[in-house]
């Protein structure tokens, strides 16, 4: 099989003015099947030097895909990120962002599922968290392209299944400990866990706010005659932490927080969308108040969130040391078989991936949901 780049096509006498840049992307494409180390450093010449947003946006995306077929899957994701960067039309943006979740779903490590740790566990999560937003970036630059939809969803339901592996391993673990005769002692998450998940997600919120007061920096720094493709990037990039912020108000409604920490949450996502449509039209001045605004507003949800976990802790200090109902025999969680299960199917999906990355453009991977 072989690879199907981005063309550039040059018109009659035109060819004859053009620059460095475009010469040099004109060759690369002559020499991307032949030579293809020459062809990345000619396609990262041209993304670095030309001032055309069209030309970076072709050198990036053929860089992205020879980096894919040499395996540097890092690299190529970057290469990636840059094509959707300086795309110049929705499909372009589409292409770009749906090979960035092709390229980081393959450099995801799955060696958490081997070691059975849910620390790795965790960590495969949150790449495959990357992933998930790759393909929702493509979905949104074309509503009807439906491949990106679907991986969509089979990334979210990957997700779900590690989550519900992850805490499987977490309650059998502590429920050894309880049998080796520990007093007590659980570590963060209390008796039924939910104290480490209200720790953790007041990590997570004050982890978004942290990342809205950067952004709002941005915005304060901005200059006011920006070049369109460095401020729709900070569009996209307000719109990717508005979706992880929705997603963080729905866990906590899920755990049954309190109506403060909600209003908080509701007033943080108002203020983010305000910034949203600021950031469209070009009023950055606005958009960092706004996102000012929801930052304070992620804090104070993630204070509250900190606060109802130490008073739930405080209360389940008098606890310890009571007898707790053990697991009868066969009662404890099938780790292995679900272990296994992934594991398959993640060697599926990679021989997948593996067998049509390189049938073209965009990177497609027809049967991976």
């Amino acid at each position: 099989m072989r690879l199907i780049y981005v063309l550039l096509v040059c018109v009659g006498a035109a060819a004859a003015q053009e620059t460095q840049p475009s010469l040099n992307l004109e060759t690369a494409i002559n020499v991307q099947l032949t030579d293809p180390v020459h062809a990345i450093e000619l396609y990262n010449e041209v993304a670095e030097q030309s001032v055309v947003d069209r030309e970076r946006n072709i050198a990036a995306f053929n860089r992205g895909v020879l980096l894919m077929d040499s395996e540097d899957l890092a690299a190529a994701s970057e290469a990636f990120r840059l094509a959707g960067r300086y795309a110049t039309t929705a499909e372009q943006r589409r292409d770009a962002m749906f090979n960035l979740g092709h390229a980081l779903n393959g450099g995801v490590d799955s060696s958490g599922q081997l070691m059975m740790d849910p620390e790795k566990i965790g960590e495969m999560i949150e790449a495959l968290g990357g992933v998930e937003r790759a393909f929702l970036d493509a979905s949104r630059a074309d509503r009807g392209h439906i491949e990106s939809k679907r991986n969509v969803e089979r990334i979210r339901r990957q997700i779900q299944e590690l989550q519900d592996m992850k805490e499987q391993i977490e309650e059998q673990q502590e429920s050894e400990e309880q049998q080796e005769g520990e007093d007590g002692e659980k570590g963060e998450g209390g008796e039924d866990g939910q104290g480490g998940e209200q720790g953790d997600m007041a990590d997570e919120l004050q982890d978004l706010a942290d990342q809205q007061r950067e952004q709002a920096q941005e915005s304060e720094s901005a200059a006011q005659n920006q070049p369109q493709s460095e401020q729709q990037e900070r569009s996209d990039d307000q719109e990717e932490l508005s979706d992880e912020t929705e997603d963080a108000k729905e866990q906590m409604e899920e755990s049954g927080a309190d109506q403060e920490t909600m209003d908080d949450l509701k007033k943080a996502m108002d203020a983010q969308q305000e910034a949203k449509e600021a950031l469209d039209k070009g009023d950055n001045e606005t958009a960092a108040q706004k996102q000012q605004e929801a930052a304070d507003a992620l804090e104070r949800a993630a204070e509250r969130v900190r606060e109802a976990q130490q008073e739930q802790e405080s209360e389940q200090e008098g606890q310890q040391g009571q007898p707790q109902d053990q697991p009868g025999e066969g009662e404890e969680p099938e780790i292995d078989e679900v272990a296994q299960q992934l594991l398959d199917k993640e060697r599926r999906e990679r021989e997948r991936r593996q067998a049509y990355r390189t049938t073209g453009r965009p990177v497609k991977v027809e049967e991976d949901w």
